[in-house]
């Protein structure tokens, strides 16, 4: 079996940031406890040395919640439970204002060896729209204690389209992130995503137009890549090496297993999920079937969110879409392969709909 990737989803965050739809809780009472001692349990009723896997992602959520030693313990349950391999990559997502020092020592000791600060912006003005509590210093300090206690794979979280942000708000975030030396950034476009706040005040929030977004987005490719981070997939941008393992998988149509509330798997040619409910978690209640995956349709879907695209033989039929003008500007098609251009990763979604 090829090595696969684990996720462990710790929904626990302490203020929820007005855009994010993600499956959260608070962590109060004994939430942290019963948290641990559940997905010790998930992992143990999957147990199998036969499983090996080279990335183990620890994603949120605000994984830097919990008490560096229960971090710990839930690392050395996937261990026990599954054969990690010696140079896996092992990621974990930390908050700027999180108690960092304490939680990165016991995390790299546990075998950590990879970072993700969620930033979304440089600029102070900016993080407090995003509901982020701490400011500009604080994300220097949280960078300065990773590599303090031997993280060197390091990535921070970027958001376009924010409300207020402008072509040159949004210059000097990129350029702190130049400036930081991270060897890994992920860029996202903010989305209203219904349920949140931010859907509910859509009207009053200052947006960019469209327009000017898609200029932020190929503002951010083009400064990136001239400071050597290089854009590998649409929102993510590395230096060579640094790439992210365990997402690669994702879109490489590899597989893995997901564990905790709301994570989603799959495995063995199947995919699988387990609810985005606190009460079904702590009831250990069934995964819920998603049918099968990794179909041609499935695989070029996953593979066009990368900058390398699809590769493998390419259908007539695909050809011949891919041609017709309303498509033809937007991918580039040869020998063996097929992606998508920079402009075509703005408009990436109707691209691929209109091809399958």
């Amino acid at each position: 079996m090829e090595p696969i990737g684990l996720y462990l989803h710790v929904p626990f965050c302490a203020s929820r940031c007005p855009y994010c739809d993600f499956f959260t809780q608070w962590p109060v009472g004994d939430a942290l406890t019963v948290y641990a001692e559940t997905m010790k349990t998930e992992l143990r009723d999957t147990r199998d040395q036969q499983i090996c896997a080279d990335s183990v992602y620890f994603g949120g959520g605000t994984p830097s919640v919990l008490p560096g030693a229960v971090f710990a313990d839930l690392l050395s349950t996937v261990r026990d439970c599954f054969t990690v391999t010696p140079d896996a990559e092992t990621t974990v997502e930390c908050n700027p204002s999180s108690d960092l020092e304490t939680f990165l020592t016991a995390a790299v000791e546990a075998g950590v060896n990879r970072v993700s600060l969620g930033m979304q912006s440089a600029v102070d003005a900016e993080r407090r729209k995003l509901g982020r509590t701490s400011d500009r210093k604080r994300v220097e300090e949280a960078l300065s204690i990773a590599r303090k206690c031997g993280i060197q794979n390091l990535t921070l979280d970027v958001m376009l389209g924010v409300p207020g942000q402008t072509l040159q708000s949004l210059q000097e975030t990129l350029q702190f992130l130049i400036d930081s030396g991270v060897p890994h950034v992920s860029a996202y476009m903010l989305k209203l995503e219904e349920g949140t706040v931010f859907y509910k005040r859509a009207a009053s929030l200052d947006l960019p137009g469209e327009d000017l977004v898609g200029d932020m987005y190929l503002q951010t490719i083009e400064t990136l890549e001239a400071a050597g981070l290089k854009q590998y997939e649409i929102s993510n941008f590395a230096r060579p090496g640094f790439e992210s393992r365990h997402n690669l998988k994702y879109w490489h149509c590899e597989e893995y297993l997901g564990f905790g509330p709301s994570a989603h798997s799959f495995f063995r040619g199947e995919r699988f999920y387990r609810k985005a409910d606190w009460e079904a978690f702590v009831s250990g209640a069934p995964v819920v079937p998603d049918g099968l995956g990794g179909s041609f349709e499935e695989r070029l879907m996953l593979a066009l969110r990368l900058t390398e695209g699809y590769r493998g033989d390419i259908p007539d039929e695909l050809r011949e879409k891919a041609s017709q003008p309303l498509l033809r500007p937007f991918l580039e098609v040869g020998d063996g392969f097929i992606r998508l251009t920079k402009e075509g990763f703005l408009v990436s979604n109707t691209v691929i709909a209109e091809l399958l």
